[in-house]
C-alpha cells in the first residue's frame, strides 16, 4: 500500500515538527494493528517512510510503503490508519492506494535526492 499524507502547514512546520508528528502517527498505527504489547516486543508494521518537498521545495509532505503480513492486516492497517492521521495535530490530505505494480514507484520517493545531504527517510518510522 502506498499513502500520501499531507499537513495544513506543510509550507511552514520544521524538519522537527514534522519527525514527531510522525512518530506519533507511525507509533499510534503499530499499537492500533499490532497491539500494544507486540509493539513494546518489538514487533511493528513493516514501512517505509518518506518526506518529499514538492516541486516549490517548501510544502512538505510524507509517503509511506507498507503492507501487512496477512490479508487481515492489510485491511486493518487500511481502515484504521485515515482515521489515526485525523487525530494529528495539523493534519490535512490522506490518501491510501494499493500498490498493483511496483514498475511506476521505484523511484517515485527518491526522486528528490539531488544533494547529498537530502534527508528523505525517516528512519525513526521506518521498520523493516
Amino acid at each position: 500500500m502506498f499513502a500520501t499524507l499531507k499537513f495544513v502547514d506543510g509550507n511552514e512546520v520544521s524538519d522537527t515538527i514534522l519527525a514527531k508528528r510522525m512518530r506519533l502517527f507511525c507509533n499510534k498505527l503499530d499499537r492500533k494493528v499490532k497491539g500494544h504489547f507486540a509493539v513494546k516486543k518489538g514487533n511493528r508494521l513493516q514501512k517505509f517512510v518518506y518526506v518529499e518537498k514538492g516541486r516549490s521545495r517548501q510544502n512538505k509532505h510524507v509517503h509511506i510503503f507498507t503492507k501487512g503480513k496477512t490479508l487481515k492486516e492489510t485491511k486493518e492497517i487500511f481502515n484504521k490508519a485515515n482515521e489515526i492521521w485525523q487525530t494529528i495535530h495539523m493534519a490535512s490530505d490522506f490518501q491510501f492506494d494499493l500498490i498493483e505494480s511496483n514498475e511506476g514507484i521505484k523511484g517515485y520517493c527518491t526522486k528528490e535526492l539531488d544533494t547529498i545531504d537530502t534527508d528523505l527517510l525517516l528512519t525513526d518510522c521506518t521498520h523493516l
